[in-house]
């Protein structure tokens, strides 16, 4: 799996939910709402990194370490994702509906990256074999 490939589809995802949530936000002038529509993108897009550099580490592996990987790492950025959310809601009291919007927005969207990455490369390795 190349990383260099991955970031730049994945950069390239993130700066466009950025200017969708641009114009969206252009109306809202509470500053507290954008700063939370950023920290939700910027933890999906950050679990999407992490997302690919536990599947890369397990694709080169045997099945079943794999399998170990994606759902380990599944579980582990899940856990990571709700710890960031009660800090940021209980401890920061950032909006909550903007922050849990954009972060399961982006987070669907960088989920169809990271299917449609692995297939590909799926689709390679079977055609090397």
């Amino acid at each position: 799996m190349n990383f260099g490939i991955y970031f730049r589809w994945s950069g390239l995802l993130f700066i466009f939910c950025a200017l969708v949530s641009l114009l969206i936000l252009r109306q809202y002038q509470d500053p507290g709402i954008r700063t939370a529509v950023g920290t939700g993108l910027g933890m999906a897009y950050l679990n999407t990194l992490i997302g690919f550099f536990v599947l890369a580490w397990g694709y080169r592996r045997q099945p079943k370490q794999l399998m170990v990987a994606v759902f380990g790492g599944m579980i582990f950025r899940f856990l990571l994702i709700f710890a960031a959310l009660f800090v940021l809601i209980w401890a920061l009291k950032m909006n909550q509906v903007a922050l849990v919007t954009s972060l399961v927005a982006a987070y669907f969207l960088f989920l169809v990256l990271e299917i449609f990455h692995i297939v590909r490369n799926v689709d390679r390795k079977e055609g090397e074999q």
